[in-house]
């Protein structure tokens, strides 16, 4: 159970990394068509970057609906009260295949987006980013995918001595919840179920605290934990 939990956390891990390269250095189709006017974009190039998002579009969505559903799966298989580890190992291999297939959807189409523009484009899209970025936790500002940055509040994430982010994780046990930046302190064996948010999800439900991942974990009845602030 403790190796099942430790890659469940280095996935939402390394997708927050990877979103970070895209978001730093590529365009989303939506960024470049919502600021066209701003970048001068030319009606050949709104044609071609649109032929790009459309292209791949159905394929994304088609893996995204794939990786939900194994996800699910892998959900249900974790949540047994005597866990499979065989399966569930061969389960997750399915979510990670996936979960590099849509990256790599993702990453190529973005990468074709940025190569129709010109480099004083790209210089007007990173300064629009950076406008973002300095507002992003203060305002609740949408961010350069569509989804919300925060709430009004500043996010706090717990940095490892290495520098990776990491994701927060909430508590749950009959009705009660209390978010942590550590669970250090809780046996594996008195967790009876586990969520993993990531993307937008968590972000949308958590603020920007939530845009490392988020992990819900809920405990078994019984097991003594401190709710208490």
């Amino acid at each position: 159970m403790k190796k099942l939990l430790t890659i469940c956390l280095m996935l939402v891990i390394s997708q927050g990394h990877a979103q970070d390269i895209f978001q730093e250095s590529l365009y989303s189709a939506e960024l470049v068509m919502k600021n066209r006017d701003k970048i001068s974009l030319t009606d050949q190039q709104a044609e071609k970057i649109k032929n790009i998002h459309s292209q791949n579009a159905g394929e994304f969505s088609s893996l995204k609906w794939d990786l939900d559903n194994a996800n699910a799966k892998l959900k249900t298989m974790l949540a047994a009260k005597k866990v499979d580890q065989a399966a569930v190992e061969k389960q997750m291999d399915l979510v990670l295949s996936l979960e590099n297939q849509l990256k790599r959807k993702q990453f190529s189409t973005l990468v074709a987006i940025k190569n129709e523009l010109t480099e004083s484009q790209q210089t007007e899209l990173n300064q629009v980013k950076g406008s973002v970025t300095r507002l992003r936790g203060v305002t609740g500002v949408q961010g350069l995918n569509g989804y919300s940055f925060g709430d009004g509040k500043k996010g706090v994430v717990s940095v490892t001595t290495s520098g990776v982010a990491q994701p927060i994780y909430i508590i749950k046990q009959d009705g009660k919840k209390k978010k942590v930046f550590s669970v250090s302190d809780i046996d594996p064996n008195s967790i009876e179920s586990m969520q993993v948010l990531k993307g937008t999800t968590a972000v949308d439900e958590y603020g920007d605290e939530g845009k490392n991942g988020v992990i819900i974990m809920t405990l078994k009845k019984g097991t003594d934990y401190n709710f208490e602030e």
